[in-house]
This record gives C-alpha cells, structure tokens and sequence, in this order.
C-alpha cells in the first residue's frame, strides 16, 4: 500500500498537525463537478472539507472540495457511505482528525462519528450527549458536551468527553455550564463554559490536568457566554457570543436588546485575562502567530458593519479591516473562517440557512480568488494534504 502524508488544518484546529495515513483515494468514484478555484501554489493533494450544519431539522452534510483536482464534491459522505440511511447525522458542529480518523461531532444526533480522511468510509459511531467542539493530542481527543442540559431548564453542568483514540471507548468529566470551545496548552486542556442556555451565562473557564484527567482550577473571565477556543504559543484565545434578551414589541415583532457585544479575550496559564479592545468577535482561527476573527463592528448601536479583525498573538496589537470597499464585502453572513498556511489564502463561508450557501477564497490581500456553492448553513472546514 502507498502510504500518504496528511497535514490537517482546522477552524477546530490550534495548529496544523502532520500524520500518516494509508491507502489510496478512490474520488473517481465519486460524482463531482468541475470548479475553479485558481492556482494553489506547488502542493499537490490539497483538499477542503466543507460541513455544513443543515437548517434544523434537516441533516448536516459533508461535502469536499479538491483544490487539485479542481472538483467539488457535494455530500461526499453520503456518496461513500449509502447504506447509511440518516448520513452523517443531524448538525454537525465541529470536524476534527485524530487517530487515523477524521471526526464530526453531531449536536442534533447526540452522537459523534468517525471516518476515513481518503474514502470517506464510516468506521465509527458513538452515542454521546449533545457532543459540540472537538481538540485531541496524540492518545486522546477530548469533546465538549451540553450534558442534559434543556433551553431555559434548571442550570445542568456540561462535561468532557475523552475519547481514547486506541479503541475509541468513551469517559467523561463535568465541567461547567454548556461548555463550547477546547484547545491544550502544556498538557492541560481549557474549557470555554458558555451557560447559553441559562439565564445568567458562564464565564469560566475550566482546566483540566491531562495527566489525573481531574479538574485543576477554575478561571473566571470578565466576559460570559463565552464561545471558541483557540491558542497560541503561550496563551489561550477565546471569543464571546455576546449578551442580549429578545422580547416582543407590541406589534408582536421580536426585537432583540444587546447588553454586551461579542469580545476576544487572551488568557494566561497562570489566570490572568485582557479583553482585545475594538474586537467584535464570534468566529476565530489562527494562522502563525495572527489570530483571525470576524464580526460586527456596530452591533451595539444595532449597525451592521461586518470586520475583519488580524490580532498580533504577541503584541496583541489588532489591525481592523472593514468588509466594505473590499472584495470582502461579497460576504454577507461570515459563519466559520479559516487561513490557509501554506498560502494565506482566506476561506470564509458566507452561510445561508434555507438554501444553498457560498465558501469564498480571498488572497491575503483580500482580493477574490474564488468561490463555490456549497451546503445549507456552511459552519466548518478541514484543509488537509493527502
């Protein structure tokens, strides 16, 4: 058997991480359609996995996008797996490699799944409660879960799932309410805790000794609800979904109030926090030592003035860049993003969650490169060489 290199990048993803795979592709196949997605430089193999959440309670679907080959393959996982009759399941929330399998987390199915990155073949389905964000390292990968928790119930505390990657059983810890975002800094894994579903939202974040797999200490934030996760040399990141109440004016429309906007906090081992000033935001990722996030720049004064926002990881000095007057502008609902390392190109999905949505390609001078349709509710992606 030829024997493949795949190097993984996420939006679920801290850094990129370089593993071994075996056997061959088999996209022909597989239906796809011709694209064009431009020049993407001298690697070869590259390829874009799409998840696309699917509009409640329609299925997530899996699509794959060749930059080589310059096809798009639309529900790749159904193709390859037809005798799964519910897909990949209901509402995929992240997508992550580990231990030889690439993994989707299903919020709606309360279970996670696991497949091959080259066929595309389901090896393994695991039930698991209401299973959200994924990170692993080599032995493990560790899945934040809502637990029991039910919108506007008695307050339920989330937990950890780990997963151990040699026979794919299942432990768990609690930890606190609906939690979301996970990254590892120096064997110790953080835990974004959201509340979302309570009425007075989390901000704490849990750390957990991967070693005793026991809870270490919790760490309070000056911002709740909090949402992603990433890191970078020596600290953590993490975004917020913001504070706000809906209530109905007397028309019976629903207006929503904002009490907090959407925040990016750097956090250090030792607790210390900071709130990046000027930066609104909900969906990050990290390329290097620029962490990205996008957002909008006028929420409280109920605007719609969608940014770009590159923050120095060292400096954590912040460089906002307007969507309007640049190509970025073609994006009207950013859901997930994600940077190329090998180019910088930078992928944004513009979601739409009652028809098909558009994943974009900018240069990192933020021109447009390219662009594709794509599933219902665009959420997350996984760039990988194979």
């Amino acid at each position: 058997m030829k024997e493949l290199s795949l190097l993984v990048f996420s939006a679920a993803l801290v850094a990129a991480a370089c593993v071994k795979i075996e056997n061959t592709s088999e996209l022909d196949s597989f239906t796809g359609i011709d694209v064009e997605v431009g020049d993407n430089g001298s690697v070869s193999g590259l390829r874009l996995l799409v998840l696309n959440e699917g509009a409640y309670p329609n299925m997530s679907t899996l699509d794959l996008l060749d930059l080589t080959g310059k096809k798009y393959y639309a529900d790749i996982f159904g193709q390859a797996n037809p005798g799964v009759t519910q897909g990949i399941g209901n509402t995929g929330n992240d997508i992550d490699y580990a231990g030889g399998l690439i993994w989707v987390p299903l919020n709606g199915s309360n279970q996670i799944v696991g497949f091959k990155g080259n066929t595309f073949k389901e090896v393994v389905r695991l039930d698991a409660e209401c299973p959200r964000s994924m990170v692993s390292d080599e032995n493990f990968a560790y899945i934040s879960s809502y637990g029991a928790a039910v919108y506007g119930g008695d307050p339920v505390n989330g937990k950890v799932y780990r997963l151990d990657l040699k026979d794919n059983t299942l432990g768990s810890i609690e930890v606190g309410y609906q939690p979301e975002g996970l990254a590892i800094l120096d064997n110790k894994l953080y835990v974004a805790n959201s509340g979302g579903y309570n009425y007075v939202h989390d901000n704490r974040v849990t750390v957990i000794n991967l070693t005793s797999f026991k809870i270490e200490k919790s760490i309070e934030l000056p911002v709740s609800n909090l949402n992603m996760m990433r890191k970078s040399e020596d600290k953590l990141w993490i975004s917020t979904y913001g504070e706000s109440t809906w209530s109905q004016d007397g028309g019976g429309n629903w207006v929503q109030s904002i009490s907090a906007p959407m925040a990016l906090v750097s956090l250090k081992p030792d607790g210390t926090s900071k709130v990046i000033e000027g930066v609104h935001a909900d969906k990050i990722t990290l390329s290097g030592n620029t962490l990205y996030a996008v957002g909008n720049n006028e929420e409280m004064t109920y605007g719609y003035d969608l940014c770009l926002y590159k923050v120095d990881t060292a400096t954590e000095k912040v460089e906002t860049i307007h969507f309007a007057g640049t190509d970025l502008a073609r994006v009207g609902y950013p859901y997930c993003l994600l940077v190329n390392p090998l180019t910088q190109d930078i992928f944004i999905a513009d979601a739409s969650f009652t028809g098909d949505s558009t994943l974009y390609c900018f240069t990192k001078d933020l021109k447009e490169k390219w662009s594709v349709t794509t599933g219902v509710g665009t959420g997350h992606l996984l760039l990988y060489q194979y």
